[in-house]
C-alpha cells in the first residue's frame, strides 16, 4: 500500500496542467501518458522478477546464458533458454526456465502496449543530457505552438516540472487552445522517474539525518565541556523553552505573512477587476440604481460597493456569461450596458445571446477601459 502511495505521489509530481481552462483533448492525451508512465512500471515489475529468476537459475548451475545484461534477457540468452526447454535438457530447471520465459514475454508484450499507446500521441522529446524540462516545454510551446515567450513561459512555469531528468526519458507536451500539459515517462532510460523522485527525495532525508548527526555530535562536545550535569540540565530546560517560543513567534509570524499575502492577492484581484450587477432594466430603473432616459445613454446612479455584487478579474477573463434567471427575466432579448457614455459595442465590448433566449455572454474588448471605469451594470431587455 506505501508503495502505491508514493507511486501516486510521482504521477502526481510529473503530470503537470497549466491554466484553470479545461480540454478534453489535453486532458485525454494526459491520461494517455500516465497509462504509458504505469505501464512501463509494470515493465520494471517484470523486468525485477525476470532477473531475480535468472539470478536463481544461475545459482543452481544455469551458465550457459552467459553473463547477465541490463534488465531483459539478449536474443541470444532467449534462444539458449527457448532452446534448452524444447529439448528438456536439466528437467530440474523446467519450470525455473518456463517462468522466465513467461516473465521475458510478459515484459515484450507490455512494450508493445506502451508503443501502441506512443502512436496515439504527438511525439515526444528524448532527453539528452543537459536538457531541462523548462527549455523543453518552452521550445514546444514557442517554436511548435507559435507562443511568445511570456505567455509561453507562464503556461510553463504554472505546470509541475520535473527537476532531474536522464536521458532517455520522453517527455510528452501537449497544447491546446490556451491550455498545456506536460508528462515524463521512462523511455528508453534504465530507470523510472518515479526512482529519479525517490532518490531525489533519499538524498534529501539523507542530507537532513546528517546535518542531525552533525548537530548531536556537537552537542555531545559540548556536553563534555560542561563541569556540572545540573548546570547542563538548566542550560537545556532553557534552551528548550526558547525553542517553544521561538516555534510560537514563527508559526505566529508565517500565520501573519499569510494573511498579508491573502489580502495582497485579493487586492491585486480588486485592482485589475471591473465590478458589475446584471438585472431587468426596468426593474434596475425603479430601483433607482440605473437612469436611463429614452433620449441619452444609461447612467449609474448609485456607486454604493454593495450594488455591484459581482466582479470579473481581468488578468485571467475577458467574458462575462449570465442567465435569464440571473437577471430575472423570462428570456433574453436585449443586452446594453451603463455607463453607456463611456462605453462603446464593438469597439469597447460585444454581446451574444444563445438561440434560445436563456444564456448571454458580455465579451470584453477594451480591457484598460473597463478597468480604469472599475463599475458597470448589464442592463437586460
Amino acid at each position: 500500500m506505501k508503495k502505491y502511495v508514493l507511486l501516486l505521489v510521482a504521477f502526481a509530481l510529473l503530470f503537470g496542467l497549466a491554466c484553470k481552462k479545461e480540454s478534453s483533448k489535453v486532458s485525454n492525451e494526459m491520461e494517455t501518458a500516465r497509462k504509458i508512465a504505469k505501464l512501463e512500471q509494470d515493465i520494471n515489475g517484470r523486468q525485477d522478477e525476470m532477473n531475480q529468476l535468472l539470478q536463481k537459475y544461475m545459482q543452481e548451475g544455469g551458465k550457459d546464458v552467459g553473463a547477465l545484461v541490463g534488465q531483459t534477457l539478449t536474443p541470444e540468452q532467449k534462444a539458449v533458454l527457448e532452446q534448452k526447454l524444447k529439448k528438456e535438457e536439466g528437467i530440474g530447471y523446467r519450470d525455473l526456465i518456463s517462468d522466465i520465459l513467461k516473465r521475458e514475454k510478459e515484459v515484450e508484450d507490455l512494450k508493445v502496449q506502451v508503443q501502441d499507446l506512443e502512436k496515439k500521441l504527438p511525439s515526444a522529446v528524448v532527453v539528452k543530457r543537459g536538457d531541462k524540462h523548462l527549455d523543453i516545454a518552452m521550445s514546444f510551446l514557442t517554436k511548435d505552438k507559435g507562443l511568445d515567450p511570456a505567455t509561453a513561459k507562464k503556461l510553463a512555469l504554472q505546470t509541475n516540472l520535473m527537476d532531474e531528468l536522464v536521458p532517455g526519458f520522453k517527455v510528452w507536451n501537449f497544447y491546446d487552445n490556451g491550455v498545456f500539459g506536460t508528462f515524463v515517462t521512462q523511455g528508453d532510460a534504465s530507470v523510472s522517474p518515479y526512482r529519479v523522485i525517490q532518490k531525489a527525495k533519499q538524498e534529501l532525508v539523507s542530507a537532513k539525518d546528517q546535518a542531525i548527526s552533525q548537530r548531536n555530535e556537537l552537542a555531545k562536545e559540548k556536553t563534555t565541556l560542561l563541569e556540572q550535569v545540573s548546570d547542563l540540565e538548566k542550560r537545556r530546560d532553557q534552551l528548550n523553552q526558547d525553542v517553544a517560543m521561538l516555534q510560537a513567534e514563527r508559526a505566529d509570524l508565517l500565520k501573519k505573512m499569510q494573511e498579508v499575502q491573502d489580502l495582497s492577492e485579493d487586492l491585486k484581484a480588486r485592482l485589475n477587476s471591473i465590478f458589475y450587477k446584471v438585472g431587468d432594466r426596468q426593474t434596475l430603473v425603479k430601483s433607482g440604481l440605473v437612469q436611463d432616459p429614452w433620449y441619452g445613454q444609461p447612467r449609474i446612479a448609485k456607486f454604493d460597493e454593495a450594488n455591484f455584487p459581482q466582479h470579473l478579474d481581468l488578468r485571467s477573463g475577458d467574458s462575462i456569461t449570465f442567465t435569464a434567471q440571473d437577471a430575472g427575466v423570462a428570456n433574453i432579448t436585449k443586452v446594453k450596458i451603463a455607463p453607456g457614455t463611456a462605453f462603446k459595442i464593438d469597439q469597447d465590448y460585444s454581446w451574444s445571446i444563445a438561440p434560445d433566449g436563456k444564456t448571454g455572454t458580455l465579451k470584453i474588448l477594451n480591457r484598460d477601459k473597463f478597468k480604469a471605469e472599475r463599475t458597470m451594470v448589464i442592463l437586460v431587455n
